[in-house]
């Protein structure tokens, strides 16, 4: 029962918000400020630090933004919080307190749009090729919020098709209703487009303009058609070469280890997904992709 234990604020303060979700309008304003990129020693400084084993989060320092405190209730009432930045302004990993989620309701948390200019700017030429199989126009750009596995609620973004914009949001708004514990959701332009990185790092994202790993084909992430979540817990295995990636996550093939970050095939991430006709890789018979949905 690792929900309740890990998203009891999170429920008690997504049943008073409203379940209305839907994409914005092809003019709709954007205002995101560019995050920083992820560095490589960032990302072993995290391996170096396995999940369960620290409660430090990261927490840019943001006027009007507090972390959210280890010493308060999980089940103490939250009070509104008047004084917020945009939601929209809030750079991936915040982490936000109770009364700050309170404060912006999760309509505000949970928002699709097309892709903003300062977004796209991050993308170009690092995600999104001059050959790219899919125009801007067709992508959207999703905020939400999510709760890691110390039960804390942390900000993500995420790009994907148009096509499944509505169903993802949807899943992700219901996985930190159910306080499903997921590490972090940064765009794929953080770590500069590279794959294995940002697997390495346990990072859940969407869009990514790439092949599809020992051929020339283009994976269903080119198009903004499949999400990878949790990835270094939930590793891509090619059994007939044993290709394990990320290659950091040897320790994860053996699906009898678990860890909070582990998806299994009756959990609430594969129902949610599936019931929106997605596909999981963790069916197929070889490779193995433990973390990837694709429509």
């Amino acid at each position: 029962m690792r929900f309740s234990a890990v998203g009891a604020v999170s429920v008690s303060l997504a049943m008073s918000a409203a379940c209305a979700l839907g994409c914005a309008s092809a003019d709709a304003p954007g205002s995101v400020d560019a995050a920083g990129a992820v560095s490589a020693d960032e990302v072993e400084d995290r391996a170096a630090d396995p999940v369960g084993d620290s409660a430090a989060a990261s927490e840019p320092d943001l006027d009007g933004v507090e972390a959210a405190s280890d010493s308060a209730p999980a089940d103490a009432a939250a009070t509104p919080d008047t004084t917020l930045e945009p939601a929209d302004a809030l750079p991936a990993e915040t982490v936000l307190s109770p009364n700050q989620v309170e404060g912006y309701g999760l309509d505000a948390l949970f928002t699709c749009q097309p892709i903003p200019d300062e977004v796209f700017a991050r993308m170009e030429g690092v995600t999104f090729p001059d050959d790219c199989p899919v125009t801007r126009d067709e992508l959207r750009y999703l905020r939400l919020v999510h709760v890691d596995a110390q039960g804390r609620t942390k900000v993500g973004e995420m790009v994907v098709n148009e096509a499944i914009a509505e169903d993802v949001l949807e899943v992700f708004r219901e996985l930190y209703e159910a306080g499903y514990p997921i590490e972090r959701i940064r765009l794929a332009c953080d770590y500069g487009g590279d794959d294995e990185v940002s697997m390495e790092d346990d990072n859940t994202s969407a869009f990514n303009c790439r092949p599809i790993e020992g051929t020339g084909s283009q994976s269903r992430h080119s198009y903004g058609m499949a999400v990878d979540v949790n990835t270094l817990y939930n590793p891509y295995v090619l059994q007939s070469s044993w290709t394990v990636l990320p290659t950091t996550a040897g320790d994860y093939v053996d699906r009898s280890v678990q860890t909070p970050y582990t998806i299994n095939p009756d959990d609430l991430c594969c129902q949610l997904f599936a019931e929106r006709g997605f596909t999981w890789g963790g069916d197929w018979i070889d490779p193995k992709d433990y973390q990837h949905f694709e429509k």
